[in-house]
């Protein structure tokens, strides 16, 4: 039996089975002791102390620091680095730098405003796309769930057959379950709807079209809404932000063709954030309007969600409803009846403030033509 190393021990201890997490955890961890150039096996077995654990610690951050790094990225390095010397040495809890850490990078923000698209710049994406990124991506929108679990949906698990629509989120495309381990319910608009009924009308051909295309093999009888990878469905949205000119591009030539190609430019501001369709989460859950609601929906459990895990679907549904024009992109209807309201509305006061003025001026002609009578009259 192959021995396993100390982050892989450390991921089993810590009962993390998503591979994505598992993944991100791993890659922080090796960043740190990378930038250190110690041995991960002999580093806590080598007789440091806790000075020289610090010292390791504030090396570090000041390393990363130098290389411009955000501080939600220092802080995303060091929150696998914490838990895993912790869990090898309870004392490492106690360390000074964590507390220090806290402090510097409390309150952090996305690098860049731009890290969170509006209803208008979604718009803007989206136009460059066809049928399939548009029902995916609308979906992803208005529904506030992450890119692999839907790209692992059934046509089963959407219910077309409510108002709004429903999707039930079982699983993510690369696990058999979600990121935490819940089945949950949550609802899309009715363009995403529209976009989706759409695709399904197409996606039978895109399959047969790719499996003819692809440099890998591919299930010609893969079941799911969107039979794509992962990996697929990023490049698909890249592709869409470079064609909108909403990130910056660069030129590169491919290591196997040798062609030129375009890409995102690396390492810009925002480049991180906005080449992930993940972006489009942060949408829904800044722009719906109701921030509990919107994190119940998103399938995150907290204090504040409770009350949302006790309601009927129904109630949930006419909720959601009700907020749903938030997360629409192209069919947003309300923002333009309310325009067409205001409209009206200052086209009626406009009309009182004529009617009264024109009353004014009758009330003068008619004091100018009893002035004209008396005068004739010799009064």
């Amino acid at each position: 039996m192959e021995k396993k190393d100390l982050i892989e021990e450390f991921l089993d201890k810590k009962l993390l089975t998503a591979k994505s997490t598992r993944r991100c955890y791993r890659v922080n961890i090796e960043k740190y002791f990378r930038l250190l150039d110690k041995d991960i096996n002999t580093y806590l077995k080598n007789g440091n102390t806790l000075e020289d654990y610090e010292s390791d610690l504030r090396r570090v951050y000041l390393m990363l620091q130098e290389q411009r790094k955000g501080l939600l990225s220092i802080r995303t390095v060091f929150t696998g680095v914490k838990q895993f010397m912790v869990t090898h040495d309870k004392e490492l809890k106690d360390l000074d730098f964590w507390e220090l850490l806290k402090n510097r990078t409390k309150g952090a923000e996305p690098a860049s405003d731009s890290a969170i698209f509006n209803t208008g710049s979604i718009k803007e994406i989206l136009s460059h796309g066809n049928a399939c990124s548009r029902a995916m991506f609308l979906m992803l929108a208005s529904s506030g769930r992450r890119i692999g679990e839907i790209l692992a949906l059934l046509p089963s698990d959407v219910n077309t057959d409510v108002s709004p629509a429903t999707i039930n989120i079982k699983k993510t495309v690369n696990g058999n379950t979600t990121k935490t381990g819940q089945k949950t319910l949550c609802f899309i608009s009715d363009e995403a709807l529209s976009a989706y009924k759409t695709w399904m009308k197409e996606r039978d051909e895109y399959l047969r079209i790719s499996l003819k295309r692809g440099n890998h093999e591919k299930d010609a009888n893969d079941p799911r809404v969107f039979p794509m990878s992962y990996h697929n469905a990023l490049i698909i949205w890249r592709n869409l932000l470079m064609k909108a000119n909403l990130v910056e591009i660069e030129n590169f030539k491919d290591k196997y063709t040798g062609k030129m190609n375009r890409r995102i430019k690396r390492e810009h501001k925002g480049e991180r954030t906005l080449s992930h369709p993940h972006c489009l989460r942060r949408f829904y859950r800044s722009y719906l309007g109701d921030a509990d609601l919107a994190e119940y929906l998103m399938g995150h459990g907290t204090i504040l969600t409770k009350t949302y895990r006790r309601m009927r679907p129904e109630d949930l549904a006419e909720k959601y409803r009700k907020l749903m024009q938030n997360v629409t992109i192209f069919e947003n209807t309300s923002k333009d009846v309310e325009e067409l309201r205001k409209s009206d509305k200052e086209k009626d006061e406009r009309i009182k403030e004529l009617e009264t003025k024109l009353a004014n001026i009758e009330n003068l002609l008619g004091l100018k033509k009893q002035m004209e009578e008396l005068i004739k009259n010799g009064k």
